[in-house]
């Protein structure tokens, strides 16, 4: 534990040693210019121990409560330095300046100072004194040293015993202080703590008062609140009746919208299967049409057939005439003429073999073409009753049409009943919603009253609880101030 007495013995100290170790060295390095025979040059050695103080000084906030330290162990540190190096037996007195900072020490109150001192001084001078004994033994013998370092020693333990003394003083004074600082507080706090407890019971007794007219009111406040809360509660309980109610015929409405469009549905895929039939058919009849048009150009081609068949007979018949006429002229020539009307006869025959040939591919022709015609036939009546069913099918599709346009005037009414009760709900949800935030807002009123309720009634008890422990605070005042008297 540092003690502030101490900070302050530290702080003048290091004071008195800076100007300690600034003066002596000069003082000293001229005397024993003027009376002990020094050399300028050797003997200044001596004034290290001045620039050593000037850097501690310079150094002293960085160097904080190790400062002291190095002020201590300057003069002997550099003293076994000076004793080595500057004229023998010239500094007779270094050993008297020893104990003179030991003696500074003291007045630090710090023992491990005094420790610090004592190492500065025996160690460097002992190794100098085994190293360089000629210098030594030049200022004392060997005996008057034993003898310096045992008063040096019991110097040290002098130091020692005054600095544990003066500790345990400072240590009872400060503590004296703190104890009387402690016990002005305590009286001072003692009388603040005696008005205030005065000035709480005077408020208190005021408060007390206004609470109780405060409750009075609030309990009026809330008796009509609570009145008002069940008429609006009441009047809610309506709103919600005729929102189930409303709820109800909506959900019926909606069941008929979805019926209906069940219907609907069914009625669709319905109508797509025929559109689906119906293309079908056209395309058989698209397909017909075609092999018609196929058969009535085979039979054109046919027709053209028969035609070159005819000229053919046309020709052979032309053919015959002639041959008839030359066959009437050779015949009108006699003898000689027969070979002619042989070889007319014979071309006659062959015109007959070829007209036979003809006819044959006439009637080959012919039967093509009636063959062509019951194809065109039977396509046609194929195509006939196609068309028939098509017609069917195109009529059921209008009539589930028309169905649907008679169902989807039904959902379109059904929704506008649905849009009717929608806003009867809209109406009815505004007016409970009315009611609710009213409710709410009594609600929040009367809980505010009840807070406030609430923290009066803390309030009361806190003020009681305070009344009682500032009495009893009172109480144990009198008590302090009866042992502080006593102690007195």
């Amino acid at each position: 534990m540092e003690l502030q007495i101490l900070k302050n013995e530290e702080k003048r100290m290091n004071v008195i040693m800076f100007l300690f170790l600034a003066v002596i060295p000069i003082v000293a390095f001229t005397y024993v210019l003027l009376f002990n025979g020094a050399e300028f040059k050797r003997d200044s050695i001596v004034l290290l121990m001045v620039l050593g103080n000037l850097l501690v000084r310079l150094f002293q906030k960085q160097l904080g409560k190790y400062a002291k330290y190095f002020y201590i162990a300057i003069l002997p540190v550099i003293g076994s330095v000076v004793i080595v190096l500057g004229t023998p037996a010239c500094y007779g007195a270094m050993v008297e300046a020893y104990f003179l900072v030991l003696f500074l020490a003291v007045p630090y109150y710090d023992l491990s100072l005094i420790i610090v001192c004592a190492v500065a001084t025996v160690v460097p001078n002992v190794i100098a004194m085994i190293i360089f004994p000629q210098q030594y033994l030049a200022m004392y013998t060997i005996s008057i040293w034993i003898f310096a370092y045992m008063v040096y020693a019991l110097a040290l333990l002098v130091s020692v015993m005054i600095i544990q003394r003066a500790r345990s003083l400072f240590l009872a004074v400060e503590k004296n202080e703190v104890e009387i600082e402690n016990l002005l507080d305590r009286v001072n706090n003692v009388a603040d703590q005696l008005g205030e407890a005065s000035q709480v019971l005077v408020g208190t007794a005021q408060t007390e008062s206004a609470s109780t007219q405060e409750l009075s009111a609030i309990s009026e406040t809330l008796l009509e609140s609570s009145e008002r809360m069940l008429d609006k509660s009441e009047r809610s309980r309506d709103n919600l009746t005729n929102l189930e109610e409303s709820s109800h015929n909506m959900e019926l409405k909606m069941q008929d919208v979805n019926r209906i469009s069940q219907e609907l549905v069914e009625i669709s895929v319905s109508n797509e299967k025929a559109l689906n039939h119906l293309m079908g058919m056209s395309e058989e009849v698209k397909n017909s049409t075609n092999q018609t048009m196929a058969v009535t150009d085979k039979l054109l081609t046919e027709s053209g057939e028969i035609g070159k068949t005819l000229d053919i007979i046309n020709e052979i018949a032309e053919s015959i005439n002639l041959l008839a006429l030359n066959a009437s002229i050779e015949a009108a020539r006699a003898g000689e003429a027969g070979r002619g009307f042989a070889v007319v006869a014979q071309e006659v025959g062959h015109l007959a073999e070829n007209t036979k040939e003809s006819l044959q591919n006439v009637n080959d022709v012919v039967t093509r073409v009636q063959m062509g015609t019951n194809d065109v036939s039977e396509f046609m009546n194929k195509n006939t009753k196609q068309l028939l069913e098509q017609n069917k099918v195109i009529l059921e599709t209008v009539e589930g049409v028309r169905k649907m346009m008679d169902l989807l005037k039904k959902s379109v009414e059904a929704i506008e009943q649905a849009e009717s009760i929608r806003e009867i709900q809209n109406r009815e949800i505004l007016g409970a919603v009315e009611i609710n935030e009213e409710v709410v807002t009594s609600i929040q009123s009367e809980n505010q009253e009840f807070s406030n309720i609430a923290s009066m009634v803390q309030s009361s008890s806190q003020e009681i609880v305070a009344l009682s422990e500032q009495v009893d605070n009172i109480n144990a005042m009198v008590e302090q101030l009866e042992k502080l008297l006593e102690r007195e």
